[in-house]
């Protein structure tokens, strides 16, 4: 899996390109100037309400093929006098990364300048991007993908040697050390919640399959095990649905998912009754 995905990220990052700023939305290009912002990278901005002032920085911005944007900020707890340039570069910071549409800066928002970003600035922006678009990530960052990968691997097969030993909790740590260091890693967040699952944390390992899931939409045991996490939780509708949904959407395995959907329709079944 790792081979491919080097493979796969090496053709992307060479013909990767930083696309081209798309014109404003209708509904925007119909507003106008002065009411509304065009924000750009490092432009400090703000807007004032009941709280006081709410300053904002644009680290980047995003256009995308229907003519928005999507502008990724970072946002500083609210001041009582206007803010300024000067001021915010000592703000406290209160949410270090969050994505905004970049056309909402309307009636109210405020330019107060603009200051270069400063790289411990961009630490929220990064793992959004570590976590969301690994290459872009390696691209912003200038690491290197196979020594990421390498040392990711490494904790990969310590995690694996540690839970044949049969100390699960140590090997959860290693195979979080290996996700952390590269997040689109299905087989290190399958076997962490497969341990989890061993050892009865089945909120976990449900929200350890369902990352899975979004890293690989088409892994076939993720997407069972989420379901059989569901049961054993006692979310019976929930499981029900995932079976349901097993049987079509993996119908090489239709005959496993269809034994399962039997039992949470059947234990469903029995806690009605027990009701009655």
């Amino acid at each position: 899996m790792l081979t491919r995905f080097i493979q796969r990220l090496a053709a992307r990052l060479a013909g990767s390109a930083a696309p081209a700023p798309a014109a404003p939305a209708a509904d925007h290009a119909e507003a106008p100037a002065a009411s509304w912002l065009v924000v750009k990278p490092g432009d400090l901005i703000a807007m004032r309400d009941a709280q006081g002032w709410r300053p904002v920085k644009i680290l980047e911005v995003d256009p995308w093929p229907d003519g928005s944007a999507a502008a990724h900020c970072l946002s500083y707890q609210p001041m009582a006098e206007a803010p300024t340039v000067e001021s915010l570069a000592h703000a406290e910071v209160l949410i270090w990364h969050a994505p905004i549409d970049a056309g909402s800066f309307g009636e109210g928002w405020t330019l107060i300048g603009n200051r270069p970003i400063a790289e411990s600035e961009r630490i929220g922006f990064l793992e959004y991007l570590k976590l969301t678009d690994f290459p872009r990530y390696l691209e912003a960052t200038g690491r290197d993908a196979q020594s990421i990968i390498h040392e990711a691997n490494a904790h990969y097969q310590r995690a694996n040697e540690l839970c044949a030993q049969g100390l699960k909790l140590e090997g959860i740590a290693a195979y979080s050390a290996a996700v952390d260091l590269f997040p689109p890693f299905p087989e290190a967040i399958d076997n962490r919640a497969f341990t989890h699952m061993e050892l009865g944390n089945f909120r976990d390992a449900l929200g350890d399959f369902e990352e899975s899931l979004r890293v690989n939409p088409d892994g076939v045991a993720a997407f069972f095990s989420k379901g059989e996490c569901l049961m054993r939780l006692g979310e019976l509708e929930a499981a029900e649905d995932v079976f349901a949904e097993g049987l079509t959407r993996f119908p090489e395995k239709s005959s496993l998912f269809s034994d399962f959907l039997k039992q949470a329709r059947g234990r469903q079944a029995s806690a009605k009754n027990k009701k009655a």
